[in-house]
């Protein structure tokens, strides 16, 4: 009887380590392809929120109230605004959004990133009409419940506001 105990402890170890060696051989082949994928997702959304963009600078970054503003460069190699990565608490959890920011303290763009609110209503921010509407708007904007949000839902746009001016007020001690 003793003797089952140990070879079938010997066999579940010998799986259980070969398991261990086939995972930590695929995280190693995968974990620069994750990564590489992570920077393209977030070039994109910079290029998406701030147009007038050809490069950023990520050495140049300037951080100011926990946010990490990255400049974005034209063609001639002149600066024409900030990007901002925003992380804010909504309803359903956090909201990752991508914020651009001309040299004037207007938005040029806003690209909702990741989140979790609720699939039919909160989650309506991240649709690219929403998006959009922020463009134009400064640090002077005041959210408009019936213009900024949605029926059934005024917490998660509500929280996309207040990570808006979170990342403009901060924006204000950069831009000197």
């Amino acid at each position: 009887m003793e003797n089952r105990f140990v070879h079938f402890g010997s066999v579940l170890l010998i799986i259980a380590a070969i398991s261990a060696g086939c995972l930590a051989g695929v995280n190693s082949m995968t974990k620069g392809v994750i990564a590489n994928n992570k920077i393209v997702t977030a070039n994109a959304a910079r290029k998406d929120v701030l147009p007038a963009a050809v490069e950023f600078n990520d050495s140049s970054a300037i951080e100011n109230q926990g946010l990490k503003f990255i400049p974005g460069l034209d063609a001639s190699g002149n600066k024409v605004g900030y990007v901002v990565v925003v992380d804010q608490g909504g309803y359903g959890g956090n909201i990752n959004f991508s914020l651009g920011v001309d040299l004037d303290g207007k938005i040029t763009g806003l690209r909702i990133m990741d989140h979790q609110e609720t699939p039919g209503l909160g989650a309506k921010i991240a649709g690219l009409e929403w998006e959009n509407h922020w463009i134009g708007k400064d640090k002077a904007y005041t959210f408009n419940k019936t213009v900024d949000a949605f029926a059934g839902a005024t917490i998660s746009p509500s929280s996309v506001y207040s990570g808006i001016q979170k990342a403009l007020s901060a924006y204000a001690g950069v831009n000197k």
